[in-house]
């Protein structure tokens, strides 16, 4: 069966980019399955009757904006993106306490994937602009870091950065270099200081060299930078959890309520 009929050579927009957009309608319709394998450049020139250069072009931007994956020696395949629901709300502490583990943890558990995680490092180092700015110290102030790369099925998903002020951290399990049981946000707790309230800024970019490394991304998969910022009732700033996710395993949720209203359970 051909499809030769389906490209217009007349058209003003080129062959490749006809044959991409094809491609990209029949993947996000669900036609094409994530994890499915695509014809290979042999049965797309045969098919569509292109060149070989028209058929690397078209899969080189599907590449690029991280519709599909190309395995060396294999093929190309649809990307698999089963996505992990992050979901905000005034409740988002509760998670921990109920489970007694990190909310990463449980994030994952409800989506049917299995969370893990590798410290990457833990110590003093000096607060970038950023941060400082958001925990209200000096730029360059000497801060805890906590450093880890989070995995979903033993798959990097987060590289998550957690900064802490002197005066909550000092002495404490925050500076010990194991993972903490129950994440971080119980150990702030155990110390006293409970969340009263937090915000949370977001924005995408494009991996650098080490975070697509860490992050074993594939070329065109972008990250999304999250600052979680909690306060005491005070309005003293405790913490700055950096995120970085991997956009392609993520998806954000915001939950609201009006004044009369109530959130579910």
């Amino acid at each position: 069966m051909t499809n030769r009929s389906v490209l217009d050579p007349t058209s003003d927009r080129s062959l490749a980019d006809q044959l991409a957009d094809l491609l990209r309608t029949e993947i996000r319709s669900g036609s094409r399955s994530q994890g499915s394998q695509l014809p290979s450049e042999r049965e797309f020139e045969n098919d569509y009757g292109v060149s070989r250069t028209v058929v690397r072009d078209a899969l080189d931007a599907l590449v690029l904006e991280g519709l599909v994956v190309k395995r060396k020696g294999f093929g190309t395949f649809v990307r698999q993106q089963p996505p992990v629901r992050r979901v905000s709300s005034r409740n988002r502490h509760d998670l921990h306490r109920t489970a007694d583990k990190p909310v990463f943890d449980v994030e994952a558990a409800l989506s049917g994937r299995v969370p893990s995680r590798r410290i990457l490092s833990v110590g003093r180092e000096r607060a970038p602009a950023d941060v400082a700015q958001w925990l209200e110290i000096e730029t360059g102030a000497v801060v805890v870091v906590r450093r880890r790369l989070q995995l979903l099925d033993d798959n990097p998903a987060v590289i998550s950065t957690s900064y802490y002020p002197l005066w909550l951290a000092d002495g404490t399990m925050l500076e010990s270099p194991d993972a903490l049981k129950r994440g971080p946000d119980a150990e702030i707790e155990a110390l006293g200081h409970p969340p009263a309230w937090g915000t949370e800024v977001f924005r995408a970019r494009m991996p650098d060299p080490q975070e697509r490394r860490l992050l074993a991304l594939d070329a065109g998969v972008p990250v999304v930078r999250m600052l979680h910022i909690d306060y005491t009732e005070t309005n003293r700033p405790l913490q700055v959890a950096d995120d970085l996710y991997t956009a392609d395993q993520h998806e954000f949720a915001f939950m609201w309520t009006s004044e009369e209203g109530s959130a579910p359970a």
